[in-house]
């Protein structure tokens, strides 16, 4: 019994060792494959030459830091260098007229003044008048005297005024030398000769149209027609443009213009003329053989540098008798020379200027100091 008992144990024990046979068969054929794999792979790093190769090891001094003076030093320096260069960029690109310097750099024309800004921009001088630009009108015709010191007494002297462009302030500035002159006990006479763009009427209230131009293409009125006394001045008289004609060349070449300033210039003691620009129409050079004196305003802020070509070209011509600058529109805070401290305001010329007068114009430091360096 006992050793049938242990027969019949076989086949299980057999079924057991069976099993762990398995195993082990297993587990050795992975380890003699992980084997191989792992002799292969040592013989191909054997072979394989080395990306990279150490030549000397790194070797550490303590800890690196900025040089803290060198540092602040171009911080400063870079700090200095920059608002330098903007200014200097600014300068650069600024192309207008902003003083009298930048007249005087490239025109040798008598300079008569320079007119602030006015209070109002239809602003005429009165009596009562006391502002910066009434000063700066009284200082420009004392300055004006000596450019007509060499007319005929006998006869009505006459100023003519003009400009590069429009909206100069040219009409702005023939209005208030007429009526300045007008507060001397002057007899005066305003005309309107720019027929193309006529803006007297913008400034002196006259109920009738008919003017300079009406006269010169009728025959049949007369010049006391086409006269109008301005009100709260005593000798204050204006001739307007009249209706805008279609050919204003062809009427101020008239011989009717000659006879017409010969025939006022026994009646008044000046003639004011409002003219036209001189870059735009040849207006203006057709009737300047009549004047005394021109007065060539340039608006600060407004014209151009290169624009002062044309009058340099017109004055070597001679083709404007007896020129003379005026710079209209500058900044009464940045002026100074008569020791006279008047605040802002705005005047329009020519229905497009701006109304000024100090002999000098301080410039910025920064403009000083650049002016300093060039010279």
């Amino acid at each position: 019994s006992k050793f049938s008992s242990k027969v019949s144990k076989v086949p299980t024990l057999d079924r057991k060792y069976r099993n762990i046979e398995r195993q082990q068969n297993i587990k050795e054929a992975l380890y003699l494959y992980l084997r191989q794999k792992q002799e292969e792979t040592a013989i191909s790093l054997a072979v394989t030459s080395p990306k990279a190769k150490i030549i000397d090891s790194g070797y550490s001094v303590g800890v690196v830091s900025p040089n803290k003076k060198n540092v602040y030093l171009i911080a400063l320096l870079v700090g200095l260098l920059i608002p330098f260069l903007i200014i200097y960029i600014n300068q650069l690109l600024d192309t207008k007229i902003h003083s009298r310097t930048d007249l005087e750099k490239q025109l040798s024309l008598p300079f008569l003044g320079d007119i602030p800004l006015s209070e109002t921009s239809d602003e005429i001088m009165t009596s009562e008048s006391r502002s910066s630009t009434a000063e700066s009108f009284r200082i420009l015709l004392t300055n004006l005297d000596f450019m007509l010191a060499s007319t005929a007494e006998d006869k009505a002297k006459t100023i003519f005024i003009t400009s590069t462009i429009p909206k100069e302030g040219k009409t702005f500035v023939a209005v208030n030398i007429a009526s300045t002159l007008s507060l001397y006990g002057k007899k005066v006479l305003l005309i309107g000769m720019d027929l193309r763009h006529p803006k007297i009427m913008e400034y002196i209230k006259i109920k009738s149209n008919v003017g300079l131009s009406n006269y010169l293409s009728n025959d049949k009125l007369k010049i006391s027609d086409i006269v109008y006394k301005q009100d709260g001045h005593k000798d204050f008289w204006v001739m307007p443009s009249g209706v805008i004609p279609p050919n204003p060349a062809e009427l101020l070449n008239n011989s009717k213009v000659a006879s017409l300033f010969e025939d006022l210039k026994a009646e008044y003691d000046y003639i004011v003329v409002d003219t036209a620009p001189v870059s735009l129409v040849t207006d203006t050079l057709l009737v300047s053989k009549f004047a005394d004196v021109f007065v060539y305003v340039v608006r600060a802020n407004y014209l151009k540098k290169h624009s002062l070509v044309i009058p340099k070209s017109l004055h070597k011509e001679k083709k404007l008798p007896n020129m003379a600058m005026i710079l209209n529109g500058t900044d009464p805070n940045k002026t100074y020379g008569y020791g006279y401290g008047y605040g802002y305001g705005y005047g329009y010329g020519y229905g497009y200027g701006y109304g000024a007068d100090k002999e000098e114009v301080e410039l910025p430091w920064h403009k000083k100091l650049l002016n300093r360096k060039s010279k």
